[in-house]
């Protein structure tokens, strides 16, 4: 079967007979080929539909697979549209191949665009191709083809590297609902991609969080813990996790969280080597799963997992939110759309805080971190390693520490330190570590309501899933 894969891939892809439309391949495209190859992304249009897709909930497989034999161009006609929204559904993501070096990973519906929104990770340079949607209203529809609109995310600014990603927005017909959408190039002459388009809709949340992709050196189930009973505690209803490939012990971890609708894992098993872009795929995670938000979350907060947002004048982040975002900027008639809140790190390599409080000696027995250490530096200016919490529909494109581009009408607001700050536990000494440095008891403050629920939590894994804490 690989033997077979190989040489279908490596093959020209041909509009027709007689005209070739990819050029001779290179040392470097055969090594990509190869990569694509050893992951199963070219896969035929029927094999990928029946790999991604639970098979219980779409029984017309079998239907794509008799006619997948038809021509693509003789596919193309206007069929019936269906004009119910679907339900909300559990989010439906994967990479898969859209041309020689462009993959897709997600397809979002926009109710208020009328348009599905296709996350892309593209080769950088990118030599801008045109982009063709096809919607489909079934397995069996035969597909309705639009032209699909090209948007770039800001590149990393930390190095160069060989991938980075955008969108690919295909607009809808008015009062239009497809269940599958697949991308292609106008270099294309079949479909290698087929994606559910995922729906808005109840359950909702006040407040999303988002994290990076977790990979192998993070182990530490104990901070894991300690920082999802703390955001629970803030005001976080979900928190999504992108599984690049995550230790077992963690794995256990999260997906016990899962089962109790708290976390949602979606799996990131990127289509090269992670090294060929920034971060795991940071910015292409953070604005799928901003934009997956899109009526289903009234906030999303994109900051790691050894940072927590702590507030000052509210316990929930979700009322501080409301208080802030509600107020007017005295600048400009715009509304704000996003809160920034400063960075500090707090130094988890030094000495213990001579600090006394009650819960104090079961935080060091359960080695929770944050109630340990109190030694922070120098606040870091707006922008400096400052996370955010969003609005999803007032975002266009976001960055790590900021947003890049609002919608018409948005505007940010950066959070005074007196309402909350974003503490950074650092287990290693990092030169963006400010003086003057002090001492910040403001988190302790809450171990008394905190420390019992992680206590409870990191027993009941070691108990029931054999966890080591």
């Amino acid at each position: 079967m690989s033997n077979i894969i190989a040489r279908q891939t490596i093959s020209p892809v041909q509009k027709n007979k007689n005209t070739p439309v990819l050029s001779a391949i290179s040392k470097s495209t055969v090594r990509e080929l190869f990569i694509i190859n050893r992951m199963n992304t070219t896969l035929t249009n029927a094999e990928r539909i029946e790999e991604v897709l639970p098979k219980h909930e779409y029984t017309e497989a079998e239907t794509l697979k008799k006619g997948k034999q038809r021509s693509f161009n003789a596919s193309l006609r206007k069929d019936t549209f269906d004009d119910t929204c679907p339900p909300r559904k559990p989010y439906q993501s994967d990479f898969q191949q859209v041309d020689v070096r462009i993959f897709t990973y997600s397809a979002i519906y926009e109710i208020a665009k009328s348009s599905v929104r296709t996350l892309v990770l593209v080769p950088e340079p990118f030599t801008p191709v045109s982009f063709i949607c096809i919607l489909k209203w079934s397995l069996s529809h035969i597909g309705h083809k639009v032209k699909g609109h090209f948007q770039h995310i800001p590149p990393s600014r930390w190095g160069t590297y060989k991938n980075r990603c955008g969108f690919v927005h295909c607009p809808v017909p008015p009062n239009t609902y497809p269940a599958f959408i697949s991308v292609l190039t106008n270099r294309m002459s079949s479909l290698t991609n087929v994606l559910p388009v995922n729906y808005p809709g109840p359950p909702y949340n006040n407040l999303t969080r988002c994290y990076p992709a977790v990979h192998g050196n993070f182990t530490d189930v104990n901070t894991l813990v300690t920082a999802l009973e703390t955001n629970r505690y803030f005001g976080t209803d979900k928190f999504i996790f992108y599984n690049y490939s995550i230790p077992d012990q963690v794995r256990k971890v999260l997906l016990q969280y899962e089962r109790e609708g708290i976390v949602e894992i979606r799996n990131w098993t990127l289509p090269f080597p992670p090294g060929e872009i920034h971060y795991w795929g940071q910015m292409a995670s953070m604005h799928d799963c901003v934009f997956s938000q899109l009526g289903v979350a009234k906030y999303v907060l994109l900051a790691d997992v050894d940072e927590i947002v702590v507030p000052k004048s509210n316990v929930s982040l979700v009322d501080l939110a409301d208080r802030l975002l509600n107020t007017n900027d005295p600048l400009s008639s715009k509304v704000y759309g996003a809160l920034m809140f400063r960075n500090t790190f707090f130094s988890c390599y030094g000495n213990e805080t001579n600090y006394m409080f009650p819960e104090k000696k079961i935080a060091k027995m359960f080695k929770m971190k944050a109630f340990l250490y109190t030694n922070r530096s120098h606040l870091n200016r707006p922008q400096y390693r400052s996370k955010c919490l969003v609005k999803p529909e007032a975002v266009d494109q976001l960055h790590v520490h900021n947003v890049e581009k609002f919608f018409p009408g948005w505007t940010m607001y950066v959070v005074s330190p007196e309402d909350a700050v974003m503490h950074h536990y650092r287990d290693k000494y990092d030169s963006e570590s400010l003086a003057p440095w002090s001492q910040d008891f403001t988190f302790i403050k809450y171990s008394s309501s905190l420390i019992p629920n992680i206590k409870h939590r990191l027993l009941h894994l070691q108990s029931k899933l054999g966890i080591k804490i």
